[in-house]
């Protein structure tokens, strides 16, 4: 039964992990298709690498929340604790969501003060 919610969950992890790991070894270029892309971090390069590094820490976060939460809920199933469960589902989504608006809030003040 929260099966989908896990897999959701799993896929958040793995996409932060790779972002932020991609991010650390060789900075991903300003692009349209993947990082934190808002119009404050693709006015240049120096404005985007700014932006990613700040919000890095938010994804790292959002990752830590994501797998924690497939855990939860993997656990929840095996000792089927149904109203738990949907709590926890909807707790680590709305903490995952508040994860991301603080990291564009981040992207975009540190891509504002890195200028042009």
């Amino acid at each position: 039964m929260f099966y989908p919610p896990m897999i959701g969950y799993l896929v958040v992890t793995a996409v932060c992990v790779f972002l932020v790991m991609y991010q650390r070894r060789k900075p991903i270029a300003r692009n349209t298709a993947i990082g934190i892309r808002t119009r404050y971090t693709l006015m240049s390069e120096a404005a985007w690498q700014a932006g990613q590094r700040a919000g890095s820490p938010y994804l790292i976060a959002m990752a830590a929340i994501g797998l924690s939460h497939a855990v939860a809920l993997f656990g929840v199933e095996l000792a089927n604790a149904t109203r738990i469960g949907h709590v926890a589902s909807v707790l680590g989504w709305v903490l995952i969501i508040i994860c991301a608006v603080l990291a564009v809030r981040a992207a975009n003040a540190a891509a504002r003060t890195a200028g042009p």
